[in-house]
């Protein structure tokens, strides 16, 4: 029950699954990654994107693509059109928890990935979310992995990024615009 799945993708080698396919339908390093930073847009003067049962404002300059799996419920690139091209990445995965807790996968990845856990969780429109982070500077690892469990599911909010690439606006703008469909 808490096996952590990586797999090798051909465009975003490694992949934390922190989800199982075929979960029933559900009813988001470097400090500065962490989601606390300054938003550039604020909340108000964007529509928010639905993605099934939770919507976020979508950054300037990023675009939402076509989700590369079918857990994949939210899938948006800097700068590009697909990942061979794209400056950074943030996709949203959603799928039954492989480990009990939020906290214990994120220990999960960091501890595979030689990264740290943050004390404090953040704020997903009223549910806690535990961030993983790694120093990553390529496409191929999360920088980011945020892990939420809410209603029997569990999302995982990743961002990749090459190196040079500031990512915590975008986050911040993600989580502090994050609504959970009723």
């Amino acid at each position: 029950m808490s096996r952590l799945f990586i797999r090798i993708l051909p465009f975003f080698a490694i992949s934390l699954l922190g989800c199982r396919d075929g979960a029933t339908p559900p009813q988001p390093a470097h400090s500065s990654d962490t989601g606390t930073g300054p938003v550039a847009v604020a909340e108000s003067a964007k529509p928010k994107h639905s993605f099934g049962d939770f919507s976020f404002t979508i950054p300037n300059g990023w675009k939402v693509v076509t989700p590369d799996r079918d857990k994949t419920k939210a899938m948006l690139l800097l700068d590009g059109t697909t990942l061979q091209d794209a400056k950074a990445m943030i996709k949203v995965d959603v799928g039954a928890p492989t480990a009990p807790t939020a906290e214990a996968l994120a220990q999960l990845f960091a501890k595979s990935t030689g990264g740290t856990v943050s004390p404090e969780p953040l704020d997903f429109d009223g549910t806690p979310g535990i961030i993983a982070s790694t120093t990553s500077t390529a496409m191929s690892t999360p920088r980011n992995l945020t892990v939420v469990f809410r209603a029997n599911q569990v999302y995982l909010l990743m961002v990749a990024a090459n190196e040079g690439v500031d990512v915590s606006a975008p986050i911040a703008e993600i989580r502090q615009s994050w609504t959970w469909s009723k």
